[in-house]
């Protein structure tokens, strides 16, 4: 087999398995596996590390099945490397955003209930009523709080209290916040 023959198989292989594996994360949604993980990032991450393990062993079926390609580790790597990678920015940027979105939410209601308009104040009574009460927003973040361990109950159990591990991941918003000069106010709220 030639250099450029080879090359190209190699590539059209690492697509094929990079497809199989984002059906198999996007499959594994569908089932009822974790579905008590109640944070939907944490579910991803485990689905994710799955799909990556699928990779693997694709690519090592088709080193066994097509010794010419030469296939070794580096593409074993390469693979779930490209994977992982991708799968992880996609995620987050658009199925975890739409999970735990305010504005997926506003534009999603005005889009189903947009005949005569909506006013600023008529909606923020909406998102309060619906967003927040309904549909528990607020008590589904608070709990995802407690399960990753970023707070836990008071020493008096009247409340709760943040974690070393909560003031670290605060303390990289913080930075994040200042590196890209995003607002200030979520992350130092008591001085604006």
């Amino acid at each position: 087999m030639s250099k450029a023959k080879k090359v190209l198989c190699t590539l059209l292989v690492y697509i094929v398995i990079l497809i199989i594996c984002t059906i198999v994360f996007i499959l594994l949604f569908h089932t009822g596996f974790l579905k008590k993980l109640d944070v939907f990032f944490y579910r991803g991450c485990v689905f994710l590390a799955i799909s990556g393990f699928v990779s693997i062993l694709l690519t090592l079926l088709v080193k066994k099945m097509f010794q010419e390609l030469e296939l070794d580790i580096k593409d074993i790597l390469t693979v779930l490397c490209i994977f992982c990678g991708v799968t992880l920015a996609w995620y987050t940027l658009i199925p975890v955003t739409v999970e735990r979105s305010i504005s997926v939410f506003m534009l999603s209601y005005m889009d189903q209930n947009d005949k005569a308009g909506i006013t600023s104040d008529e909606f923020g009574k909406i998102f309060y009523d619906k967003y927040i009460e309904d549909f528990g927003a607020f008590d589904k973040r608070f709990n995802e709080q407690i399960i990753s361990k970023n707070i836990e109950p008071s020493a008096d159990g009247k409340g709760y209290v943040i974690t070393n591990g909560g003031r670290f991941i605060v303390n990289l918003f913080r930075l994040c916040a200042k590196m890209f000069n995003t607002e200030q106010w979520l992350v130092y709220p008591n001085d604006f």
